[in-house]
């Protein structure tokens, strides 16, 4: 039995829906209450990937407004992940997004990203097309998701890609001795 114990870091600017993504995909769960994430804050969900693989999973979610800029960066440290999130119905998070990739991968380096358009459920309100997710996706070596923290869509997918990814990732690296 192999076990992996990892921090995941959800990225983005505030109200594009971490928060939500987080309860949807740990506790199945969705509220329409917004309530801004001071700081940070983070659930655990634990995984088998495969038999014989499990994974203990720490989802970060890190303070998307401006006014924590300076401190999140503290919460990047150790992350072997990272989801970044933007609103597809509000193209500035969408545009955001190259200022949240440098900053992460020049704390942490290179570990596994996910990229996810969230609020797919709005539909008629549709701001950024698929075909930019995808491009940006691409840019940052990062798999592109289409979810919904209202109705699940994406959020199961998304996350085991980037868990399986993870172990992956931690496979490929050279072995440190002691």
């Amino acid at each position: 039995m192999v076990h992996y114990s990892c921090k995941i870091v959800m990225l983005g600017e505030g109200s594009v829906g971490k928060t939500s993504l987080i309860r949807r995909y740990i506790q199945h769960t969705f509220t329409h209450d917004y309530i801004t994430t001071i700081g940070s804050n983070f659930l655990i969900k634990k995984l088998q990937l495969e038999e014989g693989i499990n994974m203990t999973m720490q989802v970060w979610d890190i303070s998307g407004q401006d006014t924590f800029r300076t401190i999140r960066k503290q919460y990047y440290l150790y992350a072997r992940g990272g989801i970044m999130v933007f609103d597809l119905t509000r193209p500035s998070t969408f545009h955001e997004l190259e200022k949240w990739y440098a900053d992460f991968t020049q704390r942490v380096g290179k570990v596994p990203l996910m990229l996810f358009g969230n609020k797919s459920d709005l539909r008629d309100q549709i701001g950024v097309q698929r075909e930019e997710g995808k491009a940006l996706a691409k840019k940052f070596n990062a798999p592109y998701y289409e979810t919904s923290a209202l109705d699940g869509t994406g959020v199961e997918p998304g996350f085991l890609e980037l868990a399986l990814r993870i172990v992956a990732h931690i496979k490929s690296q050279p072995k440190k001795f002691a």
